[in-house]
């Protein structure tokens, strides 16, 4: 197979009808790329794709292929990650013990931040974010970020709103096979956070409607599990569902529908989700 080249960037958006579909982000697992994981998530794209534009962003570090990416995915490469290289360092109990850096490198932030940027100029809007592996720390910042932005601007803080508009979109997330914590949170936050106030909201747990989907037979569930603990779980908050299958997305049909219905109920349930019509 010849390799397959793509640029560090999201995947490229088809047609004036997908513009007026609101946008997921998806954000794909360590040493893997945005090629590779459009193909991991078709079967529920054919799902969502009847009212979602699903964005799929690469990640700007080099990485060895990651856990079965190959053979399979041999000869796709580059592959990428989302951390950089001094993050390779990091020990199994490290992770456990939360050592891991919890601040989005900036190449991240600024890739997510003119990925939004592009699709507003368009005429879209994003609405949500999807995450696997690795991307669910992503995700889990993302989510965090804007739920910080929206409990300062509820308590009259002043905001920089250009700085961090960015992140209203984000209503709700996918976590599929979640990664160790903690969540990488745009540094763009902190501007926003005084130093020591508990009032900020930045130990408060993740309260933004999170799917968590997770494998029984998946060798990494433990770290999975310890990045749930980072949500706010409960009605209207985080839900995790646990499958048996093992580091991968589901593969059943009716798995994929329950969670094309669950996506759909969110958006229908955010500003503006009502007007929402299904598209074949």
């Amino acid at each position: 197979m010849e390799n397959t080249y793509i640029t560090p960037s999201a995947s490229p958006r088809s047609g004036s009808e997908e513009r007026n579909k609101p946008a997921l982000l998806a954000f794909h697992g360590s040493g893997s790329n945005g090629t590779i994981h459009t193909v991991q998530l078709a079967r529920l794209s054919r799902l969502l794709k009847q009212h979602f534009e699903i964005v799929a962003l690469e990640a700007p570090y080099p990485s060895a292929a990651g856990p079965g990416i190959l053979p399979f995915f041999e000869g796709c490469g580059p592959f990428k990650r989302w951390l950089p290289p001094q993050e390779k360092t990091i020990s199994v109990d490290g992770m456990k013990r939360g050592e891991a850096s919890g601040t989005m490198p900036p190449e991240v932030e600024t890739l997510i931040r003119s990925t939004v940027s592009d699709i507003e100029a368009s005429g879209g809007k994003v609405v949500g974010a999807i995450g696997f592996s690795q991307g669910t720390r992503i995700v889990a910042g993302l989510l965090k970020g804007a739920q910080v932005r929206r409990m300062a601007m509820q308590q009259g803080r002043e905001v920089d709103a250009d700085s961090t508009r960015w992140l209203e979109g984000f209503k709700f997330g996918l976590s599929v096979c979640g990664s160790y914590p903690p969540p990488l949170v745009p540094a763009c936050v902190a501007s926003i956070v005084p130093p020591g106030d508990a009032a900020a909201g930045v130990e408060e747990k993740i309260d933004i409607p999170t799917l968590h989907i997770q494998g029984k037979q998946d060798e990494w569930e433990w770290a999975g599990e310890l990045l749930i603990a980072h949500y706010a779980l409960g009605e209207g908050k985080s839900e995790v569902w646990r499958l048996d299958m093992g580091h991968h997305y589901p593969v059943a049909l009716e798995e994929n529908e329950k969670i094309y219905k669950w996506v759909l109920e969110q958006w229908t349930r955010s500003e503006g989700g009502g007007q929402v019509e299904k598209t074949v």
